[in-house]
């Protein structure tokens, strides 16, 4: 009986876990603040960005997040480059985020781009 439900779960993780290029991978994840300097009392979640990579996302998926002052990247995948954005459209002055720095604007981010390994090309 145990093996069997080991073995059912282990199937189950199979199915959910995700890997470099999915639609559903997150090849990056980051702490999020509604105010400056990634300061604690502002610390609102953790959020990933998720997919190949290769175009301009909203930050604000759900339209449930408020204005993201600053950002602070826990986890990047190897070779992926993200970078941040003020506009919807990637347009605006580019913030380079690296791995547990704080990244602000003085402005709300709205969109991110990344760009990794199996990102399609531009």
């Amino acid at each position: 009986m145990i093996s069997t439900l080991v073995l059912g779960l282990s199937a189950a993780a199979a199915v959910i876990a995700s890997s470099p290029g999915d639609p559903d991978f997150y090849n990056t994840v980051a702490e999020i603040y509604s105010g400056p300097d990634c300061a604690e009392d502002y610390f609102v979640w953790a959020d990933p960005i998720f997919g190949r990579g290769g175009s301009c996302q909203p930050l604000d998926r759900h339209d449930n997040t408020p204005d993201i002052l600053s950002y602070k990247a826990t986890s990047i995948y190897t070779d992926c480059v993200v970078t941040l954005y003020t506009d919807a459209e990637c347009n605006s002055a580019p913030y380079t985020v690296d791995i547990d720095e704080c990244v602000q604007a003085g402005i709300p981010f709205v969109s991110a781009f990344v760009q990794c390994p199996f990102s399609p090309n531009l």
